[in-house]
C-alpha cells in the first residue's frame, strides 16, 4: 500500500475586516445624532463618493463635545487593534493621523463604489441605523469587494471565490478595513435618517 499523500492549504492573500461593538453606546449615539443634525443645517455639503445626502468636512473628530471625544477614543482603540493584527503585535515606528467626517442618508440616497487613497485603514461608525425597509434587505447595506481581479469568472464548488462582504447598520457597530478596499452603499430605502461616521487612518512610516 503507498504511502498518505501529504497534503497542506495555505490561506493566502486574506484581507482582514474589523467588526467592533461598543459598550453603552446609546447616549453617545443620542448626542451625536443631534451634534451632526444641527452641523447639516448650516454646512454645504462636501461631497466624494455620495449620492445624495450630506457628507460633512473631514474635521469631524476635532469638533467640541464629550461624545465626539468618545467617539475619537473608539476609533483609535479599534484601528490600533488593526494594526497589532497586521504587525504581530509589534508597535510600528512613525505617525498615525485619524480623520473622520459625518454622513447622513435619506431615502433613496447612496455611495458609489470607491477606495480611500493615501489611507491605510479607513472604516465607518453608525450613530443611527435610520428606519427599517420591508422588502428591501439591501437597503444601506455596506458592500465590500473582493479586491482579487476576475474572481468571479469561473463557478468554483462552494463559491469561495468573488463574493462580496456585507454589512447592515446597526448603531454602535463599527467596521474597519484597509483603505484600498473597493466598497460601496446601497440606497438607503427606510424613513428617518441613517447616520454615520466615517474615517480614515494615515501612517507615516520610519526607517527601521
Amino acid at each position: 500500500m503507498s504511502a498518505a499523500m501529504e497534503k497542506q492549504v495555505a490561506m493566502s492573500y486574506a484581507t482582514p475586516i474589523g467588526r467592533f461593538r461598543m459598550p453603552d453606546g446609546e447616549s453617545v449615539n443620542r448626542e451625536l445624532r443631534r451634534i451632526i443634525l444641527d452641523k447639516e443645517k448650516t454646512s454645504p455639503s462636501d461631497n466624494y463618493a455620495n449620492v445624495g445626502g450630506w457628507h460633512s468636512s473631514a474635521d469631524l473628530l476635532e469638533w467640541p463635545g464629550e461624545s465626539i471625544s468618545t467617539l475619537k477614543a473608539w476609533i483609535m482603540e479599534a484601528v490600533s487593534h488593526m494594526v497589532a493584527v497586521s504587525t504581530e503585535g509589534k508597535a510600528p515606528r512613525g505617525m498615525i493621523r485619524v480623520v473622520g467626517w459625518a454622513n447622513v442618508s435619506r431615502k433613496g440616497h447612496y455611495h458609489r463604489i470607491h477606495n480611500h487613497p493615501s489611507s491605510a485603514w479607513s472604516g465607518v461608525y453608525y450613530v443611527d441605523a435610520g428606519g427599517e425597509s420591508p422588502g428591501q434587505p439591501l437597503s444601506g447595506v455596506l458592500e465590500l469587494c473582493d479586491p482579487r481581479p476576475f474572481t468571479e469568472m469561473v463557478a468554483a464548488p462552494g463559491s469561495p471565490f468573488g463574493q462580496r462582504v456585507i454589512f447592515r447598520a446597526e448603531a454602535g457597530t463599527m467596521i474597519v478595513f484597509p483603505s484600498w478596499l473597493y466598497h460601496f452603499v446601497n440606497p438607503f430605502q427606510g424613513d428617518g435618517e441613517r447616520i454615520s461616521v466615517s474615517f480614515n487612518m494615515q501612517w507615516q512610516g520610519m526607517p527601521a
